[in-house]
């Protein structure tokens, strides 16, 4: 057993699938957003970082792996964001792009973005479709978006992220050009049935804003009833993980958590796979966020939410946004302005 654990520990922090953050910047100020990412962000890195950041994961990771260059809103800094793909396409990395299309405001403007980026080594494009997206983006836009990808990069390049939504047949009535507010939802479900629908259906994480803005929508749960979920497989062991313009190495979807500073990225892979693991990171590899919320009520008086918690995540983002409210572990809970737009 011994040897088996010390085997899948060697393994830690390697992930397949590499988001590089380029601003927490974007025109939505989305509901789900697990990164609480909108127009509050101002900061972008810098081509030296994007340069620096991928040389390093080349050199930690070797082959097999692939970037996506991501936020926020990466097209919102277009001439960064083509220098990025020029930067993954000489160092050999497969490279593709996330968007919103929110700034898709023509399609001959989008096809001549795309081309360009193809141009620059960019292999495929993912674009975000979702109930959420369509408070604050036209469906219009998402479908020019999507159209003007396929016709740069072809279909079998280009994938709507959640196609399901696109579009919502019993919410076309509103038209293309229109937002349709979630409550559009309620009023045609009923809160029981959207919340089922918006929840399971889109498979939301109840980190970032998704716990405090949907979680009226389902039943909540006391923090006791988490207690024996811990988060070992999210924090060591996910083949999706981000790094971010602050130098944040961001485990799984855990917006908020930095496991170290990615400017030192082969060494800090190391500690992880000896086990030595920060101390915040450690509570909750073994114990969950109960783990931490026991401490925090504990010893830094948290007080849990009255309603009770949306899942484990939303439990660990309000304990956390606490203790760094507190001086606490903010090397880890981290960048500040995370917790200050929830």
């Amino acid at each position: 057993m011994k040897f088996e654990h010390q085997n899948r520990q060697a393994s830690a922090l390697k992930p397949r699938d590499i988001g590089l953050i380029l601003s927490y910047r974007c025109m939505a100020n989305c509901a789900h957003c697990i990164y609480n990412c909108s127009p509050n962000w101002h900061d972008w890195m810098t081509e030296d970082a994007v340069q620096t950041a991928l040389e390093n994961e080349k050199a930690c990771w070797g082959e097999g792996f692939q970037v996506h260059l991501t936020g926020g809103e990466p097209f919102l800094n277009f001439p960064l964001l083509l220098k990025a793909a020029r930067i993954a396409h000489q160092l050999g990395i497969p490279v593709y792009v996330e968007t919103n299309a929110g700034w898709v405001k023509r399609y001959e403007f989008a096809a001549d973005r795309f081309q360009q980026l193809r141009d620059a080594g960019m292999m495929a494009v993912l674009v975000s479709v979702s109930p959420f997206h369509q408070e604050s983006i036209p469906l219009e836009q998402t479908l020019h978006g999507i159209s003007a990808a396929r016709s740069v990069f072809g279909a079998e390049r280009v994938m709507a992220y959640q196609s399901e939504w696109l579009p919502v047949p019993e919410m076309s009535q509103y038209g293309l050009k229109e937002k349709i507010p979630l409550n559009r939802y309620i009023e045609m479900y009923g809160k029981q049935q959207a919340g089922l629908r918006l929840w399971m259906g889109f498979g939301l994480i109840s980190g970032g804003r998704a716990g405090y803005r949907l979680g009226k929508w389902i039943p909540k749960r006391p923090a006791e009833s988490f207690e024996n979920e811990s988060c070992r497989q999210e924090l060591l062991f996910s083949q999706h993980s981000h790094m971010d313009l602050y130098g944040n190495f961001i485990p799984g979807f855990c917006g908020g958590i930095s496991l170290g500073d990615w400017h030192g990225l082969d060494s800090m892979v190391d500690q992880y796979r000896m086990g030595k693991l920060p101390l915040a990171v450690q509570i909750l590899a073994n114990n969950g966020p109960f783990g931490l919320f026991e401490i925090a009520a504990e010893t830094y008086g948290y007080m849990p939410l009255r309603d009770g918690y949306a899942g484990k995540c939303h439990l660990c983002v309000d304990v956390r946004a606490h203790l760094e409210r507190q001086g606490m572990y903010q090397e880890i809970f981290t960048p500040a302005l995370f917790y200050q737009n929830l």
